[in-house]
This record gives C-alpha cells, sequence and structure tokens, in this order.
C-alpha cells in the first residue's frame, strides 16, 4: 500500500501521507496544492527523498508536512532558513 496520496479537493489536490495521519493528525500530514502535476511531484520528491528543484517557500513546507524522513525534513528546513536569511544585494552600475 502506498502511504503517500493525492486526493481532489475544492479548487485543487491534497497529498496526504497516511502513515504521517496515523501518527501526527491529520493537519501535520497534508498538504493543499493547485495543480495535479505539482502534487505527483511532490509525492515523488517524497518517496525517493529527491531535493526539489523550487525554491518556492510553500512547495518546500508542502514537502516537509508529507515526508516522514526526518534528516529529508531538515536539509528541506536549511534551504529554507538560508533563502529567509539571504540579503537581497542592490545592483550598482560602477560605469555611471
Amino acid at each position: 500500500m502506498d502511504s503517500i496520496i493525492i486526493k481532489p479537493s475544492s479548487g485543487g489536490f491534497l497529498v496526504i501521507n497516511l502513515t504521517k495521519v496515523n501518527k501526527y493528525g491529520f493537519e501535520k500530514a497534508h498538504t493543499h496544492i493547485k495543480s495535479k502535476l505539482v502534487a505527483k511531484t511532490i509525492k515523488t520528491n517524497v518517496q525517493h527523498d529527491r531535493f526539489p528543484k523550487t525554491r518556492n517557500e510553500y512547495l518546500l513546507t508542502s514537502h516537509i508536512r508529507v515526508s516522514s524522513n526526518e534528516s529529508y525534513i531538515e536539509k528541506i528546513e536549511q534551504l529554507i532558513s538560508t533563502r529567509r536569511n539571504k540579503g537581497h544585494q542592490k545592483y550598482i552600475n560602477g560605469q555611471k
């Protein structure tokens, strides 16, 4: 039996980790995604512990919510933390 499922929902899809639902409850084991393709990508990434290509914080958090692997979760949390702490440098044209 597959522990991660995708269910249609109003306005999109739910990605649910059934193993995590039994352990932590539904609120901490699911995420809402608008696109079925993105939902499938999250499911595949989490099942195979693949590092997501996206840098979108919501999608990274979705990976964390669906995953049960602690080391995988830590890697994604580090990426989110790095992205939040990274300052945006302003471009200055040196020729003026």
